[in-house]
């Protein structure tokens, strides 16, 4: 069995250097999320992935929802 990172909201907060509205914004954009029960997760390969294409795609809405310009 492959054992895969799970990070918790305040382990990403602290991973990206943001604060914690930051990651709850960032799941309404779409974050890839694990559900499990009431807790939710996250995989790093996952979130690497997502933000590596938001970096290509240069979206400037994302950076407006971030309240960055």
């Amino acid at each position: 069995m492959v054992k895969e990172s799970l990070m918790t909201i305040p382990e990403l907060m602290e991973f990206l250097q943001v604060k914690r509205n930051t990651i709850y914004t960032l799941r309404n954009l779409g974050l890839p999320t694990v559900k499990i029960g009431r807790s939710v997760r996250f995989r790093v390969d996952s979130v690497i992935k997502w933000l590596s294409e938001l970096e290509k795609a240069s979206n400037s809405d994302v950076t407006s929802y971030l309240g960055k310009a």
